[in-house]
C-alpha cells in the first residue's frame, strides 16, 4: 500500500459517517459488535459469517483500549476484507510491527483516532514532551508512534519538543 492509502481510507470513512468513533462507524456500517469474556489474552477479533461482519472485543479491556481495538478491527474490515472470508482475524497483541496486516490495521487505528491538526497544535507547545502529547490527546505512546510514523510517511516532519536526558535513570 502506498504511503497515503491508509490515511485516505480513514478520511473517506470520517467524511462519510461524520465521526471518528469506530463504534459509531461500525454501527452505521451494520457491523455487529459485541464483547466477550471468553478469552483472557485475546483483545479482539473480527470475522464474516453469512455476509454479516462481526467484531468481538474483550470485556477485560479499559474503555480506552476498547476504542483502540475497535479502530484496529475496523482497519482490518476496511483494508483486509477479503481475508475475513477465510478465517477470523484475531488480535492478542496490539502494535505488532512484524505482521503486515497488523501493522496496517495499527496505522489505520492511529489515523482514525488521532487528528493531524491536533498534533500540529500540540507540538507548538514547547513545554510539552512526547508523553505529555500522548496524555493531552488521550493516546497511548504506542498509538502515537504509529500516528507520527503515518505523518512522516506522508512527508511531514516533526521535531518533538523532548530533550534527551542522559541521567533519566538516576532520578
Amino acid at each position: 500500500m502506498r504511503n497515503t492509502y491508509i490515511y485516505t481510507e480513514t478520511k473517506k470513512l470520517i467524511k462519510k459517517y461524520g465521526t471518528r468513533d469506530p463504534f459509531e462507524i461500525m454501527d452505521q456500517m451494520n457491523i455487529v459488535v459485541g464483547e466477550t469474556s471468553r478469552y483472557k489474552t485475546l483483545k479482539g477479533y473480527c470475522f464474516m459469517s453469512c455476509k454479516t461482519i462481526y467484531v468481538m472485543i474483550s470485556s477485560f479491556l479499559s474503555e480506552e483500549e476498547k476504542m483502540i481495538v475497535a479502530a484496529h478491527e475496523l482497519g482490518h474490515i476496511i483494508l483486509h476484507r477479503s481475508q475475513l472470508k477465510m478465517a477470523p482475524m484475531q488480535d492478542d497483541t496490539l502494535y505488532n510491527m512484524t505482521d503486515n496486516t497488523e501493522y496496517q490495521a495499527n496505522l489505520f487505528a492511529a489515523d482514525l483516532l488521532i487528528e493531524d491538526e491536533d498534533i500540529e497544535e500540540m507540538v507548538q507547545n514547547e513545554d510539552l514532551d512526547y508523553f505529555g502529547l500522548c496524555s493531552s490527546l488521550n493516546a497511548t505512546p504506542e498509538l502515537m508512534s504509529f500516528k507520527l510514523y503515518s505523518l512522516t510517511k506522508r512527508g511531514q516532519a516533526y521535531h518533538m519538543p523532548m530533550e534527551i536526558q542522559s541521567n533519566f535513570l538516576a532520578k
